[in-house]
């Protein structure tokens, strides 16, 4: 059955390992297999936003910078909906979201100039970043390693190395102008950049851990 026949195929809850036992393609199917995902705001047009696969809301005014809860959804391809629950009331409808084995764990809602988009999130470094400047990311992994890459906006790059902790600067490419520190940290493995408020441009920073199965989201505060 779609997900619009059912009440609601799971927020995560206590039933998880029983749900999870049918999850990912594996096993003896005695129903359609499912995945795990989320959605990750962070549009700052969107202090409050409804999350809706196809017409069955799976989330409620969920916050700037936050992630859903777990949304189980079985294989097939679906319309991502996103209601603004701010005086725009703007509902966002986004087409043709696959769901299988190979689909991305996380979605992220992001700006682009007056228009919004929905991207997968990458392991790495991504820039949703809402401006034509480029950025210089100096990732430092504190052991004499730095890792300096040239994001432009919507532009990824893997991360060189794998030490459990780093620290993220960001620069303006024009001028070499340091916009953001993000102090030592718990390296994560996919880090996005984007707007921190709608007016003043300044740097937000989330890092992201997540697999088939769970997923958790830090902000990274800017400690310049």
């Amino acid at each position: 059955m779609s997900i619009d026949r059912r009440a609601l195929i799971g927020l995560f809850a206590a039933s998880a390992a029983t749900a999870l036992a049918g999850c990912g393609g594996g096993g003896d199917y005695q129903s359609p297999p499912t995945r795990f995902v989320w959605v990750l705001n962070v549009n700052p047009d969107f202090v409050s936003v409804d999350v809706s696969f196809n017409s069955t809301r799976v989330a409620t005014a969920m916050p700037f910078e936050s992630l859903t809860l777990p949304i189980e959804v079985e294989f097939g391809t679906y319309t991502i909906g996103l209601r603004d629950r701010g005086p725009s009331g703007r509902n966002l409808l986004f087409d043709g979201f696959n769901v299988d084995n190979y689909s991305p764990s996380i979605e992220v809602f992001y700006r682009k100039g007056t228009s919004a988009r929905l991207g997968a999130s990458p392991s790495g470094i991504v820039n949703y970043f809402d401006s034509p400047e480029l950025l210089v990311a100096e990732l430092d992994d504190g052991t004499g390693f730095v890792q300096t890459t040239v994001l432009p906006f919507e532009g990824s790059a893997p991360q060189a190395s794998q030490s459990l902790n780093c620290r993220l600067r960001l620069r303006r490419a024009s001028d070499g102008v340091l916009v953001y520190d993000s102090g030592l940290r718990r390296r994560s493995g996919a880090i996005v950049i984007y707007p921190a408020d709608p007016v003043l441009g300044f740097v937000g920073v989330v890092g992201l851990d997540y697999s088939f199965s769970d997923a958790t989201a830090v902000r990274w505060p800017n400690i310049l």
